[in-house]
């Protein structure tokens, strides 16, 4: 996710131009600037991280034949049949693809043919046909559930996640969010099919388990890592490429190559390249962080904004730099879903031991969690749950505001507010 700059790049252009137009040509060179950003690099170096995108290719690494889930997925990326999208023709178009998802998720590990050595104008043509197929494994969910084979609701579930979870080393942050978006209509599924049906124990703890092995690869510090070495290359690179990786950025536009030529002669770039350097290098320290912590960290990183351009300062930084608050969000509403689902589980596991009865907090049913109540990756407090006067139960996190607004309104029960909620009416 880019930050959003309030003005046209030909403006931008303009603005280059301008600031380079003294002493055009004349190279200068800024020797502490050069130290700073060599000793970083050979820090990333030294601490085993990815300063090349030939360093980041090989930390994405190809599993044995038997245990690579890729091929199988590219066959059912090749079978799936987008016509009739969220209509019952969809599922009955597309049982090919779904048997290949099946046999896919059977496979421990995942490396997609992505070419990582491209940076900025790497191809990932598999991150749309994901998003269809978990649509297909969440609709496959529900259908059974609806019908009453829990045991195959369950196994699209479990192939559900599987199938978000085919990204979990990818080393991009695209990636990662298209990960986020696969695992939320999987556990969209989950919601639904609980919501429907009552599961067996068995089936219960199968799911319970997979949500507590997913949750950390939702986590973006190798996400991070790729960004910086993508972002390494670009600054390294001709003011071709350099123009190229800024048009590929979100809401980027062509740059004149004559204009970065003229940035880089003055001085300017090596300063950006420093400022951008130290700044990813933060982001992968804060991504480390499990939440909240993560969250307020993050609140000290400052992408350059609109003024600071305008100055002649952080030009390339300003566009190629990842806004951290936004995705930091969706991770710890992603975090915050999962956490939400197994306390579901967990709810529901207990209602089966009780004779329908449902706990009268999580604590009560405290001994069906693994490892206790999860936490609001929000706040760092347990995650919220009452019953409803109606019937069934919500669980809820504060979410992205960090205030607890009650969980889903009494009465209307399908609306939430600034809070991450589910509701099983059932």
């Amino acid at each position: 996710m880019r930050p959003q700059i309030c003005f046209h790049l030909l403006a931008l252009g303009v603005l280059l131009l301008a600031l380079c137009s003294v002493g055009c040509g004349r190279a200068k060179t800024s020797g502490p600037v050069a130290v700073a950003v060599s000793n970083q690099l050979a820090a990333i170096a030294a601490a085993g991280e990815p300063v090349t995108l030939e360093q980041l290719g090989r930390i994405y690494e190809v599993p044995p034949d038997a245990q690579n889930a890729a091929p199988l997925y590219a066959q059912a990326f090749a079978a799936v049949k987008t016509e009739g999208l969220n209509t019952p023709t969809f599922l009955a178009n597309n049982q090919e693809a779904l048997a290949l998802l099946f046999k896919a998720a059977e496979r421990p590990l995942c490396r997609y043919p992505v070419a990582l050595t491209n940076g900025a104008t790497v191809l990932l043509p598999h991150l749309y046909k994901i998003r269809i197929c978990a649509t297909l494994l969440r609709d496959e969910a529900v259908r059974q559930a609806g019908r009453g084979h829990t045991d195959s609701a369950t196994t699209a579930l479990l192939a559900g996640f599987r199938l978000a979870r085919s990204l979990d080393n990818e080393p991009l942050l695209t990636s990662k969010l298209v990960q986020i978006g696969s695992l939320g209509l999987a556990l969209d599924g989950l919601q639904e099919s609980i919501h429907q049906r009552s599961f067996t124990e068995a089936e219960l703890l199968r799911l319970q388990t997979a949500l507590q092995d997913a949750e950390p690869g939702v986590g973006f510090r190798r996400a991070m890592l790729g960004e910086r070495a993508s972002l390494v290359a670009a600054f390294k690179s001709s003011d071709e490429s350099l123009a190229e990786a800024m048009a590929a950025s979100e809401g980027g536009s062509g740059v004149p190559t004559l204009m970065l030529r003229n940035y880089r002669s003055a001085g300017h770039l090596e300063g950006d390249f420093e400022f951008a350097l130290t700044f990813m290098s933060n982001l992968v320290a804060v991504a480390s962080l499990p939440y909240p912590e993560t969250l307020d960290a993050a609140g000290g990183l400052k992408i350059p904004d609109q003024q600071t351009v305008l100055d002649g300062r952080l030009v390339v930084s300003a566009l190629l730099l990842p806004q951290p608050a936004r995705f930091l969000n969706k991770g710890a509403e992603a975090v915050a879903r999962i956490r939400l689902a197994r306390a579901v589980l967990a709810v529901e596991r207990y209602r089966l031991k009780h004779g329908g009865t449902l706990p009268a907090s999580l604590a009560e049913a405290s001994a069906e969690f693994a490892d206790g109540i999860p936490l609001d990756p929000f706040d760092g407090q347990p995650v919220r749950y009452r019953q409803r006067p109606a019937g069934g139960y919500v669980v809820w996190s504060v979410g992205s505001d960090r205030k607890d607004d009650g969980g889903p309104i009494s009465g209307v029960e399908d609306r939430v507010l600034r809070d991450v909620g589910v509701t099983i009416g059932r």
